[in-house]
């Protein structure tokens, strides 16, 4: 693939690393096990009902995974391995891939992406937030909500119970690694906007940028509104991912405040939502303190 692409934008974050190829054959080792199969009947596979597999995949996931783990290698079940052949390595490690490593990269997530969100809650007070969170927090919820009122101001009660621990936390680490390992230049948004659909009660959640960035709006008016607002937003998005394609550069004069380049140290990032603006490490601290570092 070297050579055959200039530009790459990664939307709703990454993680660091995915499966490794011993996980991926050890977790094929616990389904046949749970369809009481041995490796050579690996093709009975073809013959056990869908409901049947799924129920020995699931229970097979369990038991090598253990507990869901945000942003694990294992996060989502099963998933590609790396095997030398078709995929090269890991994502992120060793290093930044050859055949990217110098590619000018913009990459980010949503606010809420795939997490359970409380925006349906419309009475939803502080009291009642801080309950919940004493139960996921303990000692250290008043840590959390000072981190969260930081990261976040003009935040509500429903936000705080809402906040992305999947990806958020890994494309800010991908973020810093890359800036660090490479000279092309890199660009970092976050899209706060929220959807008004079913009474406003989804957020802004995975997938959403994908209409704001291609200026379809309207061909996902159940996940937009096909509203005033959310075009006026996507006229800035689209923009700037057509600029970013076009020059390595997603600046559009008059559009968007100067969005700087990516680095460990600015933290720059476009801020999406009906007022864009840059923030710098705007939540790094609670993204650390959500997921720490290993």
């Amino acid at each position: 693939a070297k050579g055959m692409f200039h530009k790459a934008i990664i939307q709703s974050g990454t993680l660091l690393n995915t499966m490794t190829k011993e996980t991926s054959q050890e977790l094929g080792l616990a389904v046949l096990e749970q369809l009481g199969l041995t490796p050579e009947e690996v093709e009975k596979l073809d013959t056990i009902p869908y409901l049947d597999l799924v129920k020995a995949g699931n229970e097979a996931i369990a038991k090598i995974s253990g507990p869901w783990k945000p942003g694990s290698r294992t996060m989502f079940g099963f998933a590609p391995s790396a095997d030398g052949v078709v995929l090269l390595q890991q994502p992120f490690s060793p290093g930044f891939a050859g055949i990217s490593k110098e590619i000018p990269l913009m990459m980010g997530s949503t606010l809420n992406e795939m997490m359970p969100v409380a925006y349906g809650e419309k009475e939803l007070t502080m009291e009642e937030a801080r309950e919940r969170l004493v139960k996921v927090y303990g000692d250290k919820t008043d840590q959390y909500i000072d981190l969260f009122a930081r990261a976040y101001p003009d935040y509500t009660p429903q936000d705080l119970l809402s906040i992305d621990t999947v990806f958020r936390p890994y494309t800010i680490r991908t973020a810093d690694a890359r800036a660090q390992e490479s000279s092309a230049p890199l660009y970092v948004y976050f899209l706060a906007w929220k959807s008004q659909v079913d009474n406003a009660s989804k957020g802004s959640f995975h997938g959403l940028d994908i209409p704001l960035a291609f200026h379809n709006v309207d061909l996902r008016e159940d996940w937009t509104g096909n509203t005033e607002e959310a075009w006026l937003l996507s006229d800035k998005m689209s923009s700037a991912w057509l600029s970013f394609v076009k020059t390595g550069n997603p600046n559009v004069e008059g559009l968007l405040p100067e969005w700087e380049p990516y680095t460990a140290e600015n933290g720059a990032t476009m801020y999406f939502d009906n007022e864009c603006r840059i923030v710098n490490n705007h939540d790094r601290e609670l993204m650390r303190f959500m997921v720490p570092v290993e």
